[in-house]
């Protein structure tokens, strides 16, 4: 009887678990989930960059295409102003235009006049120190604080814009308004943080043919 006691206790202590193997398995098993957390959120890291950087790229493209329109639409009378700002170490450079409605007042909706188009880049809000280039525009009939906002590209550390003479052969950081010659090209930079090099593209501009001949 003695031995079958003995017999039925030790098939019970290996049926079980001690609490030595519990604690190693449930450490094992903690190990698994944060190596698991890392991983997906590395993943979904990851997805949120590349998606940014997907939204990014498009927002500036769009930027550019619209540039290269106004641009390419400006007639030999219409105004082209560029001017430099400088604020601390990075460039605030403005870009002027005059235009009618249509493609460059970014609206179907706006009566049948001429205004005046300012791209600039801003503070996302009064008290921000973001900024954000967009289009200031106002009929040209109206005091230059009259302007609608329009923002284009968000979240900016520096506007440059510089202008090739085709006379002088050389680049110019400003532009003035002349009726008898206009840039043969436009330099634009954009940049997305001080410490980075800017996005950079030169843009021609079809009405200097005309205006320079």
């Amino acid at each position: 009887m003695r031995i079958q006691r003995e017999v039925n206790s030790q098939k019970t202590s290996r049926e079980g678990f001690t609490l030595l193997e519990i604690m190693v398995g449930v450490g094992v098993l903690g190990m698994l989930l944060v190596t698991m957390y890392q991983l997906v959120g590395t993943q979904l890291m990851a997805l949120k960059n590349s998606r940014d950087s997907q939204l990014e790229s498009v927002a500036m493209e769009g930027l550019v295409r619209y540039v290269q329109g106004i641009l390419a639409n400006l007639q030999t009378n219409d105004l082209l102003k560029g001017s430099p700002h400088v604020y601390g170490m990075e460039h605030f450079d403005e870009l002027q235009w005059s235009a009618r409605s249509g493609m460059a007042l970014l609206t179907s909706a706006a009566p049948d006049d001429e205004y005046a188009l300012t791209l600039i880049p801003q503070p996302t809000t009064a008290t921000s120190k973001q900024q954000d280039i967009g289009i200031r525009r106002r009929l040209s009939s109206e005091p230059d604080n009259a302007y609608e906002w329009i923002p284009l590209l968000s979240n900016v550390a520096g506007l440059e814009f510089q202008f090739y003479h085709p006379v002088l052969s050389q680049w110019q950081d400003r532009w003035e308004e002349d009726s008898t010659t206009r840039p043969s090209l436009v330099r634009m930079k954009v940049w997305r943080n001080a410490s980075d090099y800017p996005f950079e593209v030169v843009i021609p501009v079809p009405s200097a043919r005309m205006n320079n001949k």
